[in-house]
């Protein structure tokens, strides 16, 4: 396989010549201060750059012109010029040789130099070198000890993408999250102890990403293993699926919460969406529950009271022949019967209309509007109100945990 180096230049020649005599590369590129007192004449200057014996770096490596480049640092002491010269010379080199063994030098140079080469070649996925000897003091290495060595950064650049991925867990990003972790598991050999935290988290990933569309079986599937450390969700869920203290109402709370994460993330259409969808199943809940039970997708008249009955007849639609209910027909329906959340909905009938007025309005709906976080804010905080001030009303208990922080997990 044929090897790239590339390396910083400053101080002392002799790390430069020790890693490219030490690796062989195929090619090397040297970062190099600019001026006339940079370290740039260290490479390929005239007379006697090179302290030990006086010839530069090329003349003692025999490096030929077409196995090396100079990159000039023009401000060697400032971090974010060298780190985004040696990003895009790095990204550049490897790009134009595909397949070849990427080794990154940092011994020399400037301490900004050498910083700024260990970020840009740890986010770039290369291997770091360092050349290192015997010490007889804290001073310098003894001088014909050195020898270029690979640095283990993979354990640096591991917690860096467990990092990235508990912001983007934290963030309900539950895919990219485990995406991250499973690339994390196949780049690179990993502890017991990592490898174990990493396939738990990839769990908990995929389960909250299933539940977090709708998937609910799927999330049963693969939270079950998990469910001592997710204790208040573990339990939401079997409710949500019918299978323990169900009320019925908690698919109306799980799109709440879900409308809180898809804010959470800057979605505020879809947030709404969840908010309306989550408003009308109440009603439709609560209509269905009623004795006798009613059906708003085909409303059956003879149910309903004498006196509205000619009123709901007058809405059957003639292609089909049923009589089909809205959000806010719902409520009104709810609200002729006298029922407590008809109440509720009158309570607030007013500003609901305006809400609604919005999201009719909004690209999601039936306009071209696009929703901004002040909508939402607005909309999440009436039908909050509503749905909490209607379940009181009808003895049933708002009990659903958001997803968890990912410290919030304790594994141990």
């Amino acid at each position: 396989m044929s090897t790239l180096l590339v390396i910083t230049v400053g101080g002392s020649c002799a790390p430069v010549i020790t890693a490219v005599r030490g690796y062989a590369p195929d090619f090397v590129c040297f970062f190099a201060s600019a001026g006339p007192h940079g370290s740039r004449v260290m490479v390929d200057g005239q007379g006697h750059p090179c302290t030990s014996n006086g010839a530069n770096i090329i003349t003692q490596t025999g490096l030929r012109p077409e196995q090396f480049e100079i990159v000039d640092l023009a401000e060697p002491d400032s971090l974010p010029d060298c780190y985004a010269a040696m990003r895009a010379a790095l990204a550049r080199l490897a790009t134009d040789r595909p397949g070849w063994r990427l080794v990154a030098d940092y011994t020399s140079g400037t301490k900004t130099m050498s910083v700024a080469l260990s970020l840009a070649a740890l986010e770039a996925g290369w291997q770091l070198s360092l050349v290192r000897g015997t010490r007889t003091d804290l001073v310098k290495v003894l001088n014909g000890s050195e020898m270029a060595a690979l640095v283990n950064a993979w354990e640096v650049r591991a917690d860096q993408q467990i990092n990235e991925a508990r912001r983007l867990f934290n963030a309900h990003a539950y895919a990219a999250a485990g995406a991250l972790l499973e690339s994390l598991a196949r780049t690179g050999p990993l502890s017991y102890e990592l490898q174990r935290s990493v396939t738990r988290w990839v769990g908990l990933c995929r389960a909250f990403d299933a539940w977090d569309r709708f998937d609910h079986a799927r999330a049963h599937q693969l939270l079950e293993p998990y469910q001592s450390r997710t204790v208040p969700q573990w339990r939401f869920l079997k409710a949500l699926m019918g299978w323990e203290r169900a009320t019925g109402y908690e698919p109306i709370l799980d799109l709440m919460r879900n409308a809180e994460r898809r804010a959470a993330r800057g979605r505020y259409d879809d947030a709404v969406a969840r908010l309306y969808r989550a408003l009308e199943m109440l009603a439709q809940t609560r209509l269905g529950e009623r004795t006798p039970s009613l059906t708003t997708g085909d409303l059956d008249v003879s149910l309903l009271p004498d006196g509205l009955r000619k009123k709901y007849e007058a809405l059957r639609d003639p292609s089909d022949g049923k009589i089909k209910l809205g959000l806010r027909q719902d409520y009104e329906l709810l609200a002729e019967l006298d029922d407590p959340l008809g109440r509720v909905y009158r309570q607030h009938e007013n500003a609901l209309l305006n809400v609604l007025s919005r999201r009719n309005n909004s690209i999601l709906a039936h306009g071209k509007i696009p929703l901004t976080k002040g909508d939402y804010q607005e909309a999440a905080q009436l039908i909050e109100t509503m749905v909490r001030q209607g379940l009181g009303e009808l003895g049933v208990r708002w009990q659903a945990p958001q997803f968890p922080q990912w410290d919030d997990v304790k594994w141990e």
